[in-house]
């Protein structure tokens, strides 16, 4: 027999207020403010608009489309 299943119960508004904060200064912390800001308050279709712009950007700038990130006996 199984042990009963244990649910517990939803956080407080206060809670997950707190959580979101701790979150946010993690994630200013690790990556910085813009990242922070494109990571948490983004909806899924303006993150991946502003992931276009930010390529495009690099490109127009010249920077290299792709480049494997741990071979460092190539050239740039």
């Amino acid at each position: 027999m199984r042990a009963p299943l244990r649910l517990n119960r939803p956080p407080s508004k206060e809670k997950l207020a707190r959580l979101r904060e701790i979150e946010r200064d993690f994630h200013v912390r690790a990556f910085g403010e813009e990242l922070a800001r494109v990571n948490l308050d983004m909806t899924k279709e303006e993150r991946i608009r502003y992931l276009d712009w930010m390529r495009e950007l690099a490109e127009k700038h010249g920077v290299p489309r792709e480049r494997s990130p741990f071979r460092f006996d190539e050239e740039p």
